[in-house]
């Protein structure tokens, strides 16, 4: 079933609790409206339950996005210093360990998504390996290597980490959405 970048972060967003409108457009960049739209469209498919304190996922949408609500397990924004940064805005998932797409198609994907660039890392024994080369971040640049640690702290072996960068949040968020996307379809 195809997925839309927009309805896998709103329902991220009210996986553990019931948001409004105006709170999830603040979350997520999208406008109001894109978020009334799509939440209108959930609805219709039975996947979330609207009401004047907000929307919340039904079972039958917990069951839909069982595969996200598994995997990821943290999305936030990120600051990266200027040899690692992309764009003007950062924002990554946290996924439990899986196979990925070859990172030029995450890349792509991405770029579709209106990233800016996009940064593959996957957790392992030197800590977070760049995933195209296996080379530490630590190595690279160990103030990046800190502030990932302190965002996206307890990883496991194998997690992965996209690092999505955008113009502003909104093109951030859906370009992040749209690689999750991908690496969803990767290991599923």
């Amino acid at each position: 079933m195809e997925r839309s970048a927009a309805a896998l972060q709103l329902a991220y967003y009210i996986r553990d609790s019931r948001l409004g409108r105006r709170r999830l457009a603040t979350q997520t960049g999208l406008t109001e409206m894109t978020v009334r739209i799509e939440l209108e469209r959930m609805r219709d498919r039975k996947l979330v339950k609207l009401e004047r304190v907000g929307a919340e996922l039904t079972s039958a949408g917990r069951r839909h996005y069982a595969d996200l609500l598994e995997r990821v397990v943290l999305v936030a924004p990120i600051e990266l210093t200027r040899s690692l940064r992309l764009g003007d805005v950062a924002l990554a998932a946290r996924l439990t360990s899986g196979k990925s797409n070859p990172v030029w198609a995450l890349r792509d994907a991405a770029v579709r998504g209106g990233a800016s660039g996009l940064l593959l890392l996957r957790f392992g024994a030197g800590g977070w390996l760049f995933a195209h080369d296996g080379e530490p971040v630590r190595l690279r640049n160990p103030e990046d290597a800190d502030r990932i640690d302190a965002a996206f702290p307890h990883p496991d072996a194998g997690d992965l980490l996209p690092i999505v960068f955008g113009p502003n949040l909104k093109q951030a968020g859906l370009a992040l959405w749209h690689t999750v996307i991908a690496l969803l379809s990767a290991t599923l």
